[in-house]
């Protein structure tokens, strides 16, 4: 097994452990925006360790990734916050779907302007992912609230604007390595990159503040945040080591995505003793399939 399968492996893993931790949030009922903003903070803090200093300093703004860390922090935040809404609206089926399919944007760049392969295998297994991200993101309590006619047809920007914010994050890291802006998955951008969207999350709370909203963190979000902050920081980075070990984009981010649902699927049953609806067994079984088809 090579370097790059592992590393993949456990960049799936590691996603599937975030989908875990926020479905605690809801048991314990955590402050979602809390322990968000706490948690890119804890991404700095690993980042740092990980890379044995702090690189966050006034000369980081010579760097070539430096507007890109900066950019990307604030739509990190910003995504977060459609999404949240987009769940209020649409529940976490549709939300998800949308967020999921971002898969196909850094695909399609990498077929259309780098010229990757394109055969029928890796075609007929995104087409599958697509499906299997349905299946596997199917609930059936949330087909009666997602179908309701009394959404507003104007707030479907929401999960649009969330599909087109994760299209945007993956479509720029995945540029940023084949640019070789930040080749090899480079730890400094990767810290600022997450520093930026907690100063994103502050203007957020501040702004908060100053509409005359109370702040209440409790001690059960700073452990929350800590929980997904770990984690969090190697997803992004082990998923620009992948991107940077050669292997194609259009094959990357589709097994990537569909990965993780997977994964979190068999976690939740495991774990927390999930029922497997038979729209998971096919979801499972489309991923399977997807995933020997688009790494053949």
């Amino acid at each position: 097994m090579s370097v790059a399968v592992i590393i993949l492996i456990l960049c799936i893993v590691i996603n599937s452990l975030i989908s875990l931790v926020f479905k605690l949030f809801s048991r314990f009922k955590i402050n979602i925006f809390y322990a968000i903003l706490i948690n890119y903070i804890v991404c700095v803090i690993t980042g740092s360790l990980y890379l044995g200093h702090m690189p966050l300093a006034i000369e980081s703004v010579k760097e070539i990734w430096f507007p890109y860390s900066a950019v990307l922090g604030f739509i990190f935040v910003i995504v977060f916050t459609i999404y949240g809404n987009s769940v209020k609206y649409f529940g976490i089926v549709i939300s998800t779907i949308f967020q999921k399919m971002s898969m196909l944007s850094p695909a399609v760049i990498a077929i259309a302007v780098f010229n990757e392969d394109l055969n029928w295998s890796k075609a007929l297994g995104i087409a599958i992912g697509i499906l299997s991200i349905i299946f596997l993101s199917y609930h059936k309590s949330e087909k009666r609230e997602n179908s309701a006619p009394a959404i507003p047809k104007k707030f479907w920007f929401l999960p649009l604007s969330v599909f087109l914010g994760s299209c945007i994050i993956d479509s720029t890291l995945f540029l940023m390595e084949a640019k070789k802006i930040a080749p090899s998955g480079d730890i400094s951008f990767v810290i600022h990159l997450f520093f930026f969207a907690f100063v994103a999350g502050l203007v957020l709370l501040i702004l908060q503040l100053v509409k005359g909203n109370r702040v209440r963190l409790e001690k059960k979000d700073i452990i929350a945040g800590i929980c997904l902050g770990i984690p969090n920081f190697f997803s992004i980075y082990l998923l620009m080591e992948v991107i940077a070990s050669g292997w194609d984009a259009s094959v990357v981010f589709p097994i990537n995505n569909v990965g993780i649902l997977s994964c979190s699927a068999i976690m939740g049953f495991i774990i927390f003793r999930e029922r497997i609806t038979q729209s998971k067994i096919v979801g499972l079984i489309m991923a399977i399939i997807a995933i020997v088809l688009i790494s053949y």
